[in-house]
């Protein structure tokens, strides 16, 4: 059952620059590599409960090919576009999710070259949807760990430790709340992907359907309130100091 939060996918349009800007915002960056498909490449912000954000650019801004997630569609605007829950038995999940109703469909296999050489490979899937109020979902074929590095790649200047809150923008809030529920296994009332509360919210005037803001637990060393929108490429986040941290 896809019951955890893998990771949230920002859309830059230079990855370096996006690289440099999240640095100054207190993250520690580690390069990702290219997509298998030759069309995007990434950096990850690993945290320390497993989470991550990739930051994700078109290797060539003038190619018009589009990947299978349909990201190219989303520029020349910046943000969060996506996000993506874990899999531990994609055909398994896929079989219950299509008991519910929902529309699925398994990609196959991906993977991604690593800066260093090699490669890791996973299995996907989406779920048919308007916007991206549900998230996709992986599955791994290598180790876990080749995908998303731990360790001091997790230690962040800014106490950042995990994403702890994701609000949804969507008009059918009820729905999208009983749909995410029973994707993770979760009540209703208040869906969870492990550690990581979900909030389908209103969407504002001229927002997007799908994920719209997020919510970063840090330690005690870490800093609270809101980050430069600027460095963030658009992306609204909230820092939020553990209770007991």
């Amino acid at each position: 059952m896809p019951a955890r939060l893998d990771h949230l996918v920002i859309l830059v349009r230079d990855l370096e620059e996006a690289t440099g800007d999240y640095g100054r915002l207190g993250f520690r960056v580690t390069p990702g590599g290219e997509h298998a498909d030759g069309l995007t490449r990434n950096a990850l912000v690993p945290f320390g409960d497993g989470t991550y954000l990739e930051l994700v650019a078109f290797v060539d801004p003038e190619d018009r090919r589009d990947n299978v997630w349909g990201w190219r569609g989303f520029l020349p605007e910046e943000g969060l576009i996506d996000f993506c829950v874990a899999s531990d038995g994609i055909r398994e999940d896929l079989e219950r999710l299509s008991g519910l109703g929902l529309e699925v469909e398994d990609l196959g296999e991906g993977g991604r070259r690593l800066p260093g050489g090699g490669e890791i490979r996973w299995r996907s899937a989406s779920i048919a949807q308007k916007g991206r109020v549900l998230p996709f979902l992986i599955e791994d074929v290598t180790p876990r760990r080749m995908r998303v590095p731990g360790g001091p790649a997790a230690d962040h200047p800014n106490g950042a430790k995990g994403v702890s809150r994701l609000e949804i923008s969507t008009p059918q809030t009820a729905r999208t709340s009983e749909l995410l529920a029973a994707l993770a296994g979760t009540e209703p009332g208040a869906p969870e992907l492990g550690a990581c509360e979900i909030f389908p919210v209103e969407p504002g005037e001229g927002s997007r359907e799908g994920p719209s803001a997020v919510g970063l637990s840090t330690d005690a060393t870490g800093g609270a309130g809101e980050l430069d929108r600027k460095l963030s490429h658009g992306v609204r986040f909230t820092l939020t100091p553990r209770a007991g941290g």
